[in-house]
């Protein structure tokens, strides 16, 4: 659906930065359906590698772009994973250009947020252990969220521990003490954690 969106708001012939981007797959698709000059950004370095991408880049705080490099800047459901936001805000806001677009998605704060099985491991901590363990090995559990290089506990920042949930107002003053107009704000309904946690089941 975060795609949906993003398709529809990115012409032809622009320069596109997802940050966040993971494994690319969104700019890839992008890069097939339009004629358009797509790059990603994450903080995973393991994932960035195994893309064998080069216009992929490992990023540890600082874009490694020009001032208003980009037309487009997509941040797919990342913004409720990292810490220092206000920084990471600004550095978008640095290498867009006069005009440039921001097109993000975050989680909305609603009566379900609690349903979040993203947060169940900082919940339940030893439970998730046991869980990942045993699925896995001890080892990876301990790369990935206990000593991870990345300075990631999963796919969230270290510092911060914990997969955030936006206020409307909340998420609006961000942005906007970031020096970014707010164009539209949108949402898809409270009720999308608990269909997500029935598809899971």
């Amino acid at each position: 659906m975060n795609w949906a969106y993003g398709w529809e708001f990115i012409g032809d012939n622009k320069i596109v930065l997802d940050y966040g981007c993971f494994d690319g797959k969104f700019i890839i698709a992008l890069a097939k359906s339009k004629p358009v000059q797509v790059f990603g950004a994450d903080k995973n370095k393991d994932i960035v590698n195994s893309t064998n991408q080069d216009n992929i880049v490992h990023i540890q705080k600082a874009l490694p772009f020009k001032d208003g490099y980009f037309d487009v800047v997509t941040m797919f459901e990342v913004l409720e994973h990292v810490h220092d936001q206000k920084y990471v805000l600004t550095q978008i806001h640095r290498v867009l250009k006069d005009g440039g677009l921001l097109i993000m998605s975050v989680p909305q704060k609603h009566v379900f947020s609690f349903l979040d099985y993203g947060n169940w491991k900082y919940i339940f901590p030893k439970v998730h252990r046991y869980w990942y363990t045993k699925r896995h090995s001890a080892s990876e559990y301990h790369y990935r969220y206990v000593d991870n290089p990345n300075s990631l506990i999963g796919d969230v920042d270290k510092e911060k521990a914990w997969h955030q949930h936006f206020e409307t107002g909340e998420f609006s003053d961000l942005l906007k003490s970031c020096e970014f107009e707010i164009k539209d704000l949108d949402g898809y309904g409270m009720f999308a954690l608990p269909l997500e946690l029935i598809k899971l089941s």
